[in-house]
């Protein structure tokens, strides 16, 4: 220790001992000498100054006197700098300060490394004329250049002298900031990071947060290293951080904090804060683990894993990441038998720029993320002043780059505009870039006055009165950007009139008998009356309000100047507050413009100040009076002054505007079933916390409301017995509210399943339902509305609304045309129309919403979808009428469902256009006429037959890609369709439209569908009408789906055909021969029938018999003799076959059977075991041997096979 102590002791020394030493040896070498020297009581920072030189030169001797010209910081330091050794010796001289632009022309830099940040540059400088590039403070003046502001001259003017100013002491002290999502340095490994038996490691940090584990340093795979957990220090001794040991005392957020852990293996160690012992390390936790734990991430990427980190954890896990700025982290290790520390590695950040950085070894770090600052957070780039209605052009910037400029806006700016525009490159992808906005400080993404993110780099802002002075402007794109222009431009108020020439208004007395009463032809400035305020205290609201007398008076309340309604530029109309006199908070010009003299404007959060009222006409006014009231801040701005609501008493009315709390406060008794606080009646926009017995603020509540607009609504079941504190607050204003809280019957969610109707501004408060559960709800507009808005707030849960109405669009009757000799027909008529309209809400949580704009008269739908369980979740819609009349008969109207051309109708367009020769066909000449610079001839020509015929057309135009992308294009909206209402229309081809939308959002966006295109499969196939998957050149049906063979070729389908291989012309006709032998039959039967029963005579068989045995094959049997034994024929009788013999009937029959192949077919055909082959001149399928094959008969199971047509079939194994 004491050797430490004598080695700190010897650097002091020789600090004291440098100046005179270096002082001698920089008037030796340049010349130069000290004229004077003096100390400022600011920074307590030593300043010399010299003899007149080069800019060059001093800044030589100046680091000869472990110095360097002076940075000038701000503008009390510039004035302390002048007033020093701008006269010394009652001489006036011009001093050399450290800024420059000699590097790189135009962009600054100081002496000792410092960004440049502040300036006070003379009129019209920097001229950067010439070699003009160096900056001095002017000791007189020089031209319209004051004494004390800054020009630009050569290193070594010839003319002027001009005297260096030293500023002794380091140069600029940088440091790097993390922001503990990514950000960390990396250190390859050398054998000298091998550590053992001793370990000492400090560094000086600045946490944002002290909330969770923020690694500071760690080496390698969860080897040793210090964190902070929760504010305490940790040390990483081992693999589970719940076995680290952690310091007894915690660090501070947002504040600079020297922390060291110091041990010796297996025998312990110490935590200190600030010098402070903070705890001690066991010796069982004072281990050294050397970083080669064998994670499964290292484990499986085979990587080495031994690398140093600096602000996150280690190789083993990406996380826990530091936020907050780190400067000299230090490891070491102590000397053997010795105190001392030998210093491993030290990284002290000196280099202030680039992605490495050296410790004193110059190992290099790899920076991944983090930010070059100063030690008070400020970035570490170049600054670049805009100016007014100057383009600056960016040509270059690199992802995560901090871009910096700073505006110096004039006293009495009342317009600020600021755009920024990037150039279009399709090839690459758009990128966004945050912007943040500071007024006298480098605005950061946690630290800024606004904040906006420029979607595919574009963005326009405007303010009114800004504060006068320096704003700043951080520009951090996303992704590497070209081409990105910015402009800034102001305008300055005019001054307003002398006071005597206006009419001064004091609270509460009100001025009668004001006119405006002159001609048409009148001037504007005789259409005015000017008024003003002095207000001498901080206001909560000032009102400026005119009543009675007769006329349309308009009232402007502005501060600064009187607020103008003629200027060029003027839009108060379009202003929020034109028609009711409302303003925000941040506003500092308010304007009411309706009908009569009734006009009230209004100024909220007053500074003293004067303020400014117009009154106006463009017709007359006569006889109103004009009186301002002042409403003072209300005493219950901090917990301690909160008032106590009486229950079911209303208070106020309140008003509030941003930045102002107000604080309330009700007891609630025991076995109070439920507590409602309300807020009702006003306008504007507040939000309502509770807390129980604690002072509730934005980040801190147990309950909370952000319903849209003042009728804000906390509602709970079962409070806790005692004292709620109530916060009402607002980011805008509010006014002419009263509040209420009041005890309440116990609350019980029930829903049936029946849509519940909301009414305008009336909250349903503690919807419950389980995951998955849609509730219905829906308005009705009498009229159709300016908007509709519909939101869900409080409670627990994660849910997204669903809208589904019309809305109205504007339809265009006829079109501009021009009567013969270019005389105009007139301009199209403009009606109102409604289209079906389906909305997805965007929101987090259970607070969503979705806004409508114009929404049509009617019924408007709207679901609820819990995503997760919900409960105490409360709902409700807003909305305004406008004055369009109602729409009638708007379900009849389907003005939305107009019907899309489909793509089929598109190639039907497409060969109608091109084919200029009327055959029917597209040729190459024809189509290289057409407008087809994309398309490719060759690939649409399927048959290449050097001509496009319609389906070849249709092929291309139905194409899954072509289809969708067509549908898509008729529909989008700010590139984007919903769902429900692509899913809708009629499609060719099939698509799962729940996949293609990706994000799962409910809409699908230009980007989906151009992934969809690449992936997708046509399913239709324009030389398959019926789509039956056989082509139909090759379908014997092809406009039929059921059918596509027909193998006897007789007309019917083989699926429809009674025998599929015999034609059916000659089933009919055997069947029909059938029929007529069996009703032949069938009449035999019944003659033979009609004989009496008493003859004998049957030894002559009867005709029908014979005809009978043939036909069953029986004709060869003999015929048996029948006889009747106990009758005998009468001879009255005669039998009518008598005298033919059997032999003489079967010559006439039998010949006759025989010869019929009708009869032999048909035999055939009901035979059930078929014997005979297929005909040859069936024709059966190919398989897959390039062989004919046959089922014959169809469904019998027996295949036949031939190798050619010309061959008979033979049966198959």
């Amino acid at each position: 220790m004491k050797g430490r102590v004598l080695f700190v002791l010897s650097i002091f020394l020789a600090s004291l001992l440098s100046p005179a030493l270096m002082t001698g040896s920089a008037e030796n070498s340049t010349g130069i000498h000290i004229l004077h020297t003096a100390v400022n009581p600011s920074n307590n920072h030593t300043y010399h100054l010299l003899s007149a030189s080069s800019w060059e030169d001093a800044a030589e001797a100046a680091n000869g006197l472990d110095g360097f010209l002076t940075t000038i910081n701000d503008a009390d330091e510039n004035q302390w700098v002048f007033d020093s050794f701008a006269n010394f010796e009652n001489q006036s001289r011009h001093l050399w300060i450290g800024l420059s632009d000699s590097q790189e022309d135009g962009f600054y830099k100081w002496h000792d490394g410092a960004p440049f940040y502040y300036n006070s540059w003379g009129d019209s400088q920097p001229s950067e004329g010439g070699d003009e590039d160096y900056v001095h403070i002017a000791g007189t003046n020089i031209g319209n250049i004051l004494p004390g502001t800054w020009n630009d001259l050569n290193n070594n003017p010839e003319l002027v002298p001009v005297y260096g100013v030293v500023e002794v002491g380091a140069g600029a002290d940088f440091s790097l900031r993390f922001n503990g999502n990514g950000d960390h340095i990396e250190i390859p490994h050398d054998d000298g990071l091998n550590i053992s038996n001793s370990l000492y490691i400090s560094a000086m940090i600045h946490p944002y947060t002290t909330d969770g584990i923020q690694f500071i340093t760690m080496k390698g795979d969860y080897g040793w290293g210090m964190y902070l957990n929760g504010g305490q220090i940790g040390y990483a001794s081992d693999y589970s951080l719940a076995k680290h040991p952690l310091s007894n005392n915690s660090v501070s957020s947002n504040t600079w904090t020297h922390i060291e852990i110091d041990l010796i293996e297996n025998v312990g160690g110490e935590f200190r804060i600030n010098g402070i012992p903070a705890g001690n390390i066991s010796s069982q936790d004072a281990m050294i683990p050397q970083g080669d734990f064998g994670s499964n991430d290292c484990f499986t990427s085979g990587d080495s894993c031994d690398e140093l980190y600096i602000g996150s954890m280690g190789a083993g896990c990406e996380c826990n990441y530091f936020e907050g700025i780190l400067d000299n982290v230090s490891i070491g290790t102590n000397a053997t038998n010795s105190s001392e520390t030998l210093w491993i590695s030290n990284w002290t950040f000196s280099e202030g720029e680039g992605d490495t950085t050296l410790d004193q070894l110059s190992r290099e770090g790899v920076i991944f993320g983090a930010d070059w600052v100063m030690p008070d957070g400020t970035i570490v780039t170049q600054a670049v002043e805009l100016f007014n209605e100057e383009s600056f052009q960016i040509d270059f910037a690199n992802a995560g780059d901090q871009l910096l400029f700073y505006a110096d806006l004039d006293d009495m700016t009342k317009l600020l505009y600021f755009s920024l525009f990037g150039g279009w490159n399709f090839e690459k992808e758009l990128s966004g870039v945050d912007v943040y906005f500071g007024h006298e400080y480098i605005p950061s993404s946690w630290e800024h006055d606004y904040h906006y993110y420029a979607e595919y780099t574009y963005m326009f802002e405007e303010w009114s009165w800004p504060d006068s002075g320096v704003w700043w402007i951080v520009i951090i794109p996303e992704n590497d950007i070209e081409d990105l222009s910015l402009t800034v431009t102001w305008e300055v108020a005019d001054p307003p009139p002398a006071l005597d020439e206006m009419t001064e208004l004091f609270n509460g007395i009100p001025v009668t008998s004001q006119s405006i009463d002159v001609g048409r032809q009148a001037p504007l400035e005789d259409r005015t009356l000017y008024y003003y305020v002095n207000v001498t205290e901080p206001l909560g609201s000032l009102s400026v309000e005119t009543y009675g007398g007769t006329g349309n008076v308009n009232l402007g309340l502005s501060w600064g100047t009187v607020p103008d309604p003629f200027d060029q530029w003027f839009d108060g109309f379009e202003e929020e507050g034109m028609t009711s006199g409302e303003s925000s908070s941040m506003s500092k010009m308010a304007w009411d413009g309706g009908p009569g003299n009734d006009e009230t404007v209004t100024l909220y959060d007053i500074e003293p100040g004067m303020y400014y009222i117009t009154a106006f006409s463009f017709q007359r006014a006569l006889d109103f009076t004009i009186k301002a009231s002042f409403t003072y801040a209300p005493e219950n701005i901090e917990p301690e002054d909160a008032i106590e609501l009486t229950p079911g008493v209303a208070y106020g009315p309140i008003s509030g505007y941003d930045g102002l709390l107000q604080y309330f406060k009700i007891d609630v008794p025991a076995g109070t079933e439920r507590i409602e606080v309300d807020l009702s009646e006003g306008y504007g926009e507040a939000t309502l916390f509770m807390r129980y017995l604690e002072a509730p603020d934005a980040a801190n509540f147990d309950h909370l409301s952000g319903t849209p607009g003042a009728g804000d609504m906390i509602g709970f079941n079962d409070p806790t017995p005692g004292m709620w504190y109530i916060l009402a607050y607002t980011e805008e204003i509010f006014a002419n509210v009263m509040i209420t809280a009041s005890f309440e019957d116990r609350y019980v969610w029930s829903y049936d399943g029946t849509p519940i109707q909301l009414f305008n501004g009336e909250e349903v408060n503690g919807i419950e339902a389980p995951a998955g559960e849609e509730l219905f709800f829906y308005v009705e507009l009498e009229e159709p509305g300016i908007y509709l808005e519909v939101s869900t707030f409080g409670g627990d849960g994660i849910l997204y609304l669903e809208g589904d109405g019309n809305r109205l669009v504007i339809e265009w009757e006829g079109e501009e045309g021009m009567r013969p000799g270019g005389r105009q027909t007139g301009t199209p008529e403009m009606e109102f129309i409604s289209e079906d309209f389906f909305i997805q809400s965007e929101g987090s949580g259970t607070e969503h919403s979705f806004y409508v704009s114009m929404p049509a008269n009617g019924r408007f739908d709207i679901s609820l979808i819990a995503k997760e369980q919900i409960s105490n979740v409360g709902i409700v819609a807003n909305w305004e009428y406008s004055d369009i009349p109602p729409l009638d008969d708007i379900d009849d109207e389907n003005s939305g469902d107009e019907l899309l051309m489909g793509c089929d109708e598109l190639a039907e367009e497409i060969l109608v256009d091109g084919d200029s020769n009327g055959d029917g066909t597209i040729s190459q000449r024809e189509f290289q006429a057409m407008d087809t610079d994309e398309i490719v001839f060759s690939e649409i020509d399927l048959n290449d037959d050097e001509e496009l015929e319609y389906r070849e057309i249709l092929q291309e135009t139905c194409s899954c890609g072509n289809e969708l992308l067509m549908t898509f294009e008729a529909l989008e909206e700010f590139d984007r369709v919903s769902v429900k209402e692509i899913a809708d229309q009629t499609y060719l081809n099939d698509f799962d439209f729940k996949n293609i939308d990706t994000d799962f959002d409910g809409q699908i966006t230009y980007d989906e569908i151009e992934i969809n295109e690449i992936v997708c499969e046509s399913t239709f196939d324009a030389f398959d009408g019926d789509r039956d998957g056989v082509p139909d050149d090759e379908d014997a049906f092809p406009n039929d789906p059921d059918e596509s063979v027909d193998t006897d070729g007789d007309g019917v389908g083989d699926n429809a055909d009674i025998a599929p291989s015999v034609a059916n012309d000659v089933i009919y006709s055997a069947g029909a021969v059938v029929f007529l032998m069996l009703i032949g039959v069938l009449v035999l039967f019944l003659r033979s029938g009609s004989n009496n029963p008493s003859e004998n005579n049957w030894e002559v068989p009867s005709p029908s018999q014979g005809f009978d045995e043939r036909m069953m094959d029986m004709e060869e049997k003999s015929i048996p003799s029948i006889e009747r034994e106990d009758s005998e024929p009468k001879p009255s009788q005669q039998n009518i076959f008598e005298g033919y013999s059997q032999s003489s009937l079967e010559p006439s029959l039998q010949p006759s059977m025989e010869s019929s192949e009708v009869f032999n077919i048909a035999n055939d055909l009901f035979d059930s075991t078929p014997k005979q082959s297929p005909p040859s001149s069936l024709m059966g399928m190919l398989d897959s041997n390039g062989h004919e094959v046959i089922e014959y008969p169809a469904g019998s199971g027996q295949n036949w096979t031939r190798t050619d047509p010309t061959q008979s079939w033979t049966q198959k194994e």
